[in-house]
């Protein structure tokens, strides 16, 4: 049995997952073999290996705004809803189509923030709850059906905003969230099947957090960890503190398991992640101080990583070129993009799944043209990578500028 599941992943993220009632055999090719980068169908077009070789252009949305959600399906990139200027709450979506370089536009059903966004299937974009604009969490789940090009809603069974999104393949989880009541962190679990059905369940885990999810959507796996617990759930005062709290979620036919994982390393706030050949990366983020003996706040360079082939945290953290505090990281071929979350560099890391090390020595390092915040980062096709929105001078404006960075091969 295992060696026949083994053959069928053809050894694209090895994790054996034991629990009483099932063996879950995931496929992760080893550190150091080669990379296939050719196009082997039209929706995978490839890579360029060659970071200096990305092509650079620019766009603008049709709104300018930050705390944008934004996903990915297919050719299709999708940047739904967020914060307009004046402060008021979008509907507009804004889709490009990387096959024909066009933007089109679309709304949602209500405006709204704080959205959670992820793909199912192959299929759809889903875009869900957020907060109204009487900060009310909400149930609503926008659906965009990338081969009717139609939407429609489905709910969630606890509303709650910023919901974080794992596309497990014909599944998607969604997990948590902000749920505006005494316990304000929500331990909620909504899943997705491709028939866009829901079901629902409860993380058991100590304290209810608000964490970091990362997805390997071809390996059927996702990690929620990091972030932000709260120590006194239902008390009249919060207590946050930074989580070391790890969920692995399973896809599992069509629907989805979950188990404790490894406690994540190095607690804090802020990081960001993803996920390329079963390797899930961490990294960024930042810690309180007493402001007396250490600094009010020290934002970081570490970056752990979360190996799906051992099951396990690597003891050895790697570090960014410079500390980043809330980072965009983006996956693109076997490679973790680090960009952005820092005020001196607009440089990009690059970190290298197949050598488990990040990229050094370029000569022209892919960098951002605009430095900014709280923008939305999403790759298309696992090569064209496109951040779009956010705020810019120094976090008083709202812009509508795009930038795309082009690693296809085709």
């Amino acid at each position: 049995m295992t060696g026949l599941l083994t053959n069928l992943f053809s050894g694209a993220c090895l994790l054996a997952l034991l629990s009483q009632s099932a063996l879950y055999i995931l496929a992760a090719p080893l550190p150091g073999a080669a990379a296939d980068t050719d196009a082997s169908s039209d929706s995978a077009p490839g890579y360029l290996s060659d970071a200096t070789s990305w092509k650079f252009a620019g766009a603008m949305l049709s709104v300018p705004r930050s705390s944008i959600a934004a996903t990915s399906v297919g050719h299709l990139a999708l940047f739904a809803g967020g914060r307009l200027q004046n402060n008021s709450y979008s509907d507009v979506v804004d889709i490009f189509n990387r096959q024909t370089n066009k933007w089109t536009t679309a709304r949602l059903s209500v405006a709204r923030s704080e959205i959670g966004a992820g793909s199912l299937a192959g299929r759809y974009a889903l875009f869900a709850g957020g907060f109204d604009s009487s900060f009310r969490p909400m149930s609503l789940v926008d659906v965009y059906d990338t081969e009717t090009a139609q939407w429609s809603t489905i709910s969630l069974n606890t509303p709650r905003g910023a919901p974080r999104l794992l596309d497990l393949g014909e599944t998607t989880a969604i997990i948590g969230g902000l749920s505006g009541d005494l316990q304000y962190l929500s331990r909620a679990v909504d899943y997705v099947s491709a028939d866009l059905k829901i079901s629902n369940a409860t993380i058991p885990s100590a304290y209810p957090q608000f964490g970091v999810a990362v997805s390997d959507r071809d390996c059927g796996i996702g990690l929620f960890t990091s972030g932000y617990q709260n120590n006194k759930p239902g008390e009249r005062f919060n207590d946050f503190q930074p989580s070391n709290q790890s969920t692995l979620f399973v896809a599992n036919d069509s629907s989805a398991s979950f188990s404790q994982a490894p406690a994540f390393p190095s607690p804090r706030w802020g990081a960001g992640g993803a996920a390329s050949n079963g390797l899930f990366a961490i990294g960024g983020g930042h810690l309180f101080g007493d402001g007396t003996t250490e600094p009010l706040t020290t934002v970081l360079d570490r970056v752990d990583l979360f190996s799906a082939s051992t099951g396990q945290w690597s003891s050895t953290p790697l570090k960014l070129s410079v500390p980043r505090d809330y980072p965009m990281v983006q996956a693109i071929g076997d490679y973790i993009v680090f960009v952005g979350g820092s005020d001196v560099s607009k440089d990009f890391d690059i970190l290298d799944t197949q050598s488990g090390s990040f990229i050094q020595g370029l000569k022209h390092r892919p960098a951002l043209y605009t430095l900014r915040t709280d923008a939305a980062a999403v790759t298309i096709d696992d090569c064209l990578m496109i951040i779009a929105g956010g705020l810019v001078n120094q976090g008083r404006n709202a812009t509508a500028s795009v930038e795309l960075f082009d690693a296809c091969r085709t």
